[in-house]
């Protein structure tokens, strides 16, 4: 056995290796440690000094370096070395570990313990000079939603030395928290101002809760003016800020859980101090006016959500009813007249009673005698000729029936006759054979046949489905008319004509014509036209009244084609409001159903036309929103935006932190961000001595006037005349003009009065020319009667203004045709469809005349009367003294200025008028003199107020600029968008200022300023 495999009485080398080393270990104690010994232990008690010491300096030194970091703040980085390591994801983040790093060296330099002959010490160890390496020894965290501050020092060195001689060097991290909300104060912050520059459609925010205020603003004061209130400027600067400041307050509330409490108090004072709530509580949904104030609570109670929770959101959106209305008067007039090369309702009358009778024979051999073979009369006969005769009788009397039978659908045989027609042959055979005289041979046979004569009659097709239909070819039905009866007649006709029924039979047999067609048109009841008048005019006002709801936002932004929309309920629809019975109570109730399915292709076809004018309107609206640097999509999501629930009030932290529940008090200077100058004085950060404007506003009117700027990029789509007016907006101006000289007379408003209505009326001849026409057309009035009617009726308007407006609005049309029924009224009741017809075609052609391109007026002239009428007006309010309301301009004028219209008319070419839209572009700059947070019971205040921040990094003695805190900002473009009904003035601004401009957008660089030559503040 080898050595290494015998393991016999071994033990492990470990083992043997433990035991003499504890033994050698034992052993020298013993010789080294003869008795007992003190013990120096001033190294250690002199470290666990220094580290304490070091702890609670740090400590202090993040709290104060916290604090100090929220009095100073630095947002922006400055260009510089030390400002370069502040860049990151977070420079605020990184300053505050660099002020704390600079604090901990600071703090530590005092640090130190003596004990006995050893000292201990506290530091960073070698000198750090660079701001990236400092901030690297520091690391941050938030606890208890940031309310605490919990800092790491890292490297931090103790070093222990006993007689000069150094016994131990440690590098340990140290982490404290501290009470101080720094980092809570930041992100609130920071918050706050991504609130600030949200976008509106993406995200709550100031944005989108300023869009919903000037849209809420703009409708009920659109709404007001529209009404009658004189409002001549819808959208002003003083909305737009007051709207503003109440999306600040939401935001404040959103990031802090609290609002400034002047901020709120400058709301309210704004709120009345514009007039919003005097103006527009007693008549606007309360929905509207918490819209325009934010929600605000009761003055006198505090701030809680819970006030406002029992009511509902504003509604998303305004819709508009798109109605077939005028439509179907066109498809009407349409019909009853076959324009366009389509039917007429004469025609289609006629046609219903349009049928064809026919008569068909057929033969069947009853017996066939078959023709005899030649039979030789002996041996070697050979046939020579041979002569064939037959003689024809016809038999079967005169059985004919005319009871009228079902043959198929619209199909009666009216007719039906048998003959026996016999055929008697007699062939006589010449036969020959040599030397013999020749032979003749007779034979005869007898054919038998019996004919059929059939005669139907069969209804022409119409638009009418095709359905049974009884009774049919005789009399009764409905209006228990004759009903085709002359269909009898009629077969009658056609079997003499075709040599009657023996005759027919006859040549059925033997050869010649035995069938024949011919087209009639039966006799119609006497009530027939008025009765299907009637139901046609009752179908046209059922159709009269369907309509389909758009949005209002789409409507006014070019994404609505409401006709399109109408047409398609209409095909939808077509089958009930056809409404065509199961089985048609004879030739009458299917001749009225066809002219309903008649009408009602009319009106889709009118429905579809008005779809592509809408398409042409709809593309004029994107340019004109593009030329106003618009894009007619987001433009259209704006308008449909609905408030956000509003923000709970909130607070911070927990009850088990360090702090405890903690409140964010925000604090802004100036409270509330005016258009106006603000005293420097209420304004920290501010030098006294200057006045600080905090917003600058803009807004632009994109439809001032419904004939000019944008608005005439819309009508140039439809009609192509640039610088031409409507007959009804002419006619307006002319009305406000004539309004304004009742009471106010100015020689420069009467000669541009007078000019306009000489364009208005030389417009209204042809108005007038229609209107006789139609007269003639649809009346038997004569000449001088059709006179007298149209100067009776057009004198019940006060003048040409009045006269245009009543042309393209109806009321002339109805005046014409009231007066002509008075005329020409026979009370009979033939009259009543004559009437309505009248009615009807006044309606529609003087309808078409007054919207037509060729009565267009030219704008200058209207341009001219409305500046003249707008100025008087204004003068009227100065000399009155009192702006301060529109109520005040309307007590002082006496409700005597003439209104001025303004919008875009929604509608292809103002027939039909579905609504007048405008939009206004809005604009707002802000940004707070000095914004604060606070923490309710605490020291700690972080204040952004631009101010630059400049620290001694590298111990040299001299400050090195780190960057400054950037100013709580903001920068909102955004639409409102106001519909209104069809009719009256419309909606827009009308005091001639399209464009309004607060004080501080002024210069290439609008925006918030101090009024300065420069527009720089000087800081206090």
């Amino acid at each position: 056995m080898r050595l290494a495999e015998d393991d016999r009485a071994r033990i492990p080398f470990a083992l043997l290796g433990v035991l003499l080393l504890v033994g050698s270990s034992t052993f020298a104690a013993s010789l080294a440690t003869p008795g007992p010994t003190p013990v120096d232990r001033s190294a250690d008690v002199a470290a666990d000094r220094v580290d304490a010491e070091a702890t609670a300096a740090l400590r202090v030194a993040a709290r104060d370096a916290a604090m100090a970091a929220a009095r100073d703040p630095v947002t922006l980085a400055a260009d510089s070395d030390a400002g370069t390591a502040l860049t990151g994801p977070d420079t605020f983040r990184r300053y505050l570990r660099l002020r704390i790093f600079l604090a901990a060296r600071a703090a530590m330099e005092p640090v130190e313990h003596h004990r006995g002959a050893s000292v201990a010490s506290a530091s960073f160890g070698i000198a750090i000079d660079d701001a990236s390496e400092a901030i690297q020894r520091v690391s941050i965290a938030g606890v208890d939603d940031g309310t605490e501050l919990q800092v790491t020092i890292h490297g931090l060195e103790l070093t222990v030395e006993t007689d000069g001689r150094t016994l131990d060097t440690r590098r340990v991290n140290r982490t404290v928290t501290v009470g101080v909300p720094v980092l809570a104060l930041h992100d609130r912050t920071t918050a706050f101002q991504t609130r600030l520059n949200a976008d509106p459609i993406e995200a709550p925010g100031l944005a989108r809760r300023t869009t919903i205020g000037v849209t809420a603003m703009a409708q009920a004061r659109g709404l007001g003016q529209y009404g009658g209130l004189p409002i001549t400027n819808v959208v002003g600067n003083r909305h737009v800020a007051l709207s503003t400041n109440a999306g600040l307050l939401d935001a404040q509330r959103a990031a802090f859980g609290r609002a400034d409490p002047d901020a709120a108090a400058g709301v309210r004072a704004a709120t009345l101090r514009t007039g919003a709530t005097d103006l527009l509580g007693p008549r606007t949904d309360p929905r509207v006016v918490s819209a325009v104030t934010g929600r605000l609570p009761d003055p006198n109670a505090a701030e809680r959500t819970g006030a406002s929770s029992g009511r509902t959101s504003l509604p998303a959106a305004q819709t508009v009813s798109v109605g077939v209305n005028g439509t179907a008067d066109d498809a009407f007039l349409s019909l009853l007249r076959g324009t366009n090369g389509a039917q007429s309702l004469e025609s289609i009358r006629r046609d219903g009673y349009r049928a064809t009778v026919a008569v068909h024979t057929s033969v069947q051999t009853v017996a066939d005698g078959h023709r005899p073979s030649p039979r030789a009369p002996g041996e070697n006969w050979t046939l020579a000729y041979s002569t064939t005769a037959n003689d024809i009788s016809v038999s079967g009397g005169d059985g004919r029936g005319w009871v009228a039978s079902r043959a198929g659908v619209g199909t009666r045989r009216l007719y039906s006759a048998t003959r026996r027609v016999t055929e008697r042959w007699r062939v006589d055979r010449t036969w020959v054979k040599r030397n013999e005289t020749p032979r003749t041979t007779s034979a005869t046979w007898r054919d038998v046949h019996r004919v059929r004569i059939t005669g139907t009659g069969r209804l022409r097709g119409t638009a009418a489905p095709t359905r049974p239909l009884r009774p049919l070819f005789e009399s009764g039905g409905a209006l228990a008319g004759p009903n085709l009866r002359e269909g009898r007649a009629e077969t009658e006709r056609l079997v003499s004509a075709l040599g009657g029924a023996d005759a027919i039979a006859r040549k059925a047999v033997t050869g010649g014509r035995t069938s024949g067609s011919r087209a009639f048109v039966g006799e119609r009841p006497a009530d027939l036209d008025s009765w299907i008048y009637a139901d046609l005019a009752e179908l046209r006002e059922r159709v009269r009244t369907l309509s389909v709801d758009v949005a209002a936002s789409d409507a006014a932004t070019g994404h609505a084609n409401g006709a399109a929309r109408l047409a398609a309920l209409l095909r939808d629809r077509r089958e009930a409001l056809l409404d065509a019975p199961s089985r048609y109570d004879g030739v009458a109730d299917r001749t009225r159903v066809a002219a309903r399915a008649a009408y009602l292709d009319r009106v889709v076809a009118r429905l579809e036309d008005r779809a592509g004018q809408t398409r042409s309107r709809n593309a004029g609206i994107d340019r004109a929103l593009d030329a106003s640097g618009l894009v007619p999509s987001r433009v259209n999501n704006l308008a449909t935006l609905t408030p956000d629930a509003p923000s709970p009030r909130t607070n911070l932290g927990g009850e088990t932190g360090v702090r405890g529940e903690t409140v964010l008090l925000p604090d802004a200077d100036p409270a509330y961000l005016a258009p106006d100058p603000v005293e420097g004085t209420l304004v920290d950060g501010v030098a006294d001595d200057e006045r600080y404007v905090g917003l600058a506003v803009r807004n632009v009117n994109v439809f001032s006037v419904p004939y000019g700027d944008s608005a005439d990029l819309v009508t140039r789509t439809l009609l192509g005349d640039p610088g031409r007016v409507s007959l009804h907006t002419a006619g307006q101006a002319l009305v406000a003009a004539d309004s304004t000289l009742e009471t106010h007379r100015d020689p420069r408003l009467r000669a541009r009065r007078d000019a306009l209505a000489r364009t208005v009326e030389q417009s209204m001849g042809d108005v007038r020319t229609t209107a006789t026409r139609t007269l003639a057309r649809e009346t038997s009035l004569t000449r001088d009667e059709r006179r007298r009617v149209v100067d009776q009726s057009f004198a019940r308007f006060g003048g040409p203004g009045e006269r245009a407006v009543a042309a393209t609005d109806g009321s002339l049309a109805r005046a014409v045709a009231a007066v002509a029924v008075e005329t020409d009224s026979t009370g009979q009741k033939a009259w009543a469809v004559a009437a309505d017809r009248l009615r009807t075609a006044l309606r529609v052609e003087l309808r078409a005349v007054a919207t037509s391109e060729r009565v267009r007026v030219p704008e200058s002239a209207v341009d001219d009367a409305v500046t003249s009428t707008r100025a008087v007006a204004e003068r009227a309010a100065t000399d009155a003294a009192a702006r301060a309301t529109e109520r005040g301009l309307a007590r002082a004028t006496n409700d005597t200025i003439g209104g001025i219209p303004a919008g875009l008319p929604l509608s292809p070419t103002l027939s039909p008028w579905v609504a007048t839209a405008n939009l206004w572009i809005v604009e707002s700059r802000g940004a707070y003199g000095r914004f604060a947070v606070g923490a309710q019971g605490s020291d700690t205040t972080y204040v952004r107020d631009g101010a630059a921040v400049s620290l001694d990094v590298d111990g040299d003695g001299v400050s090195e600029a780190l960057g400054r805190s950037e100013r709580v900002d903001f920068r909102i473009r955004t639409v409102a968008v106001a519909v209104v009904p069809p009719g009256k003035l419309g909606v827009g601004d009308t005091d001639g200022n399209m464009d309004e401009r607060s004080l501080a957008w002024r210069g290439s660089a609008p925006g918030p300023r101090c009024v300065t030559p420069t527009g720089q503040c000087q800081r206090e």
